[in-house]
């Protein structure tokens, strides 16, 4: 009964890092596929912030693409013998850095949106309305990625709560505990 416990973890674990990497995928998706068609821009009204949101996606996914084959090689493992202590260590502390870079990725999103949206809509504006309202459209767009990208936030936590479980079961189980 421990041993389809401990895999049913261990696929929990695999399930979230997939559907992980794809909604981060999406949220890069969504960024890259965000643009004003203007002719005297080149791409000025683009925000750091939305490049540390794709950095920050990427970097979760790259994560995740690293602890699959682990994931997978722990699953495989489980019905013939405890995990190594050790490969739990490392997946675990790998989730809780990608969790950290995703949560702060999410929150350079939302809050540089957040505030050029705010000073958008309250300040003065020079040009023509279309172009005002361009770039209040270009803002609401920009916040389905950084959803995504929460999405994976909490999908990279679910991640790091399987592995900290895992870590403590085999813990339990190499010191003959029940």
């Amino acid at each position: 009964m421990a041993v389809s416990r401990r895999t049913g973890w261990i696929a929990a674990g695999l399930l979230a890092r997939l559907l992980m990497m794809a909604v981060l995928l999406m949220s890069v998706r969504f960024v890259l596929a965000n643009y004003i068609h203007w002719d005297h821009t080149q791409g000025v009204y683009k925000l750091q912030s939305y490049t540390y949101v794709v950095a920050s996606a990427v970097v979760g996914t790259a994560g995740s693409v690293l602890q699959i084959p682990v994931a997978i090689y722990l699953l495989c493992k489980s019905k013939r013998a405890i995990p190594s202590a050790m490969i739990l260590d490392i997946s675990m502390h790998a989730n809780i850095a990608i969790s950290l870079v995703l949560a702060s990725g999410v929150g350079a999103g939302f809050g540089a949106t957040n505030d050029v949206m705010r000073y958008v809509r309250a300040g003065e504006w020079d040009g023509r309305q279309e172009e005002k309202q361009a770039i209040v459209n270009y803002l609401n767009r920009a916040i389905i990625p950084v959803v995504f990208l929460l999405v994976g936030m909490v999908l990279s936590i679910c991640a790091t709560v399987v592995s900290a479980r895992l870590r403590a079961r085999a813990t339990n189980d190499s010191e003959g505990g029940v």
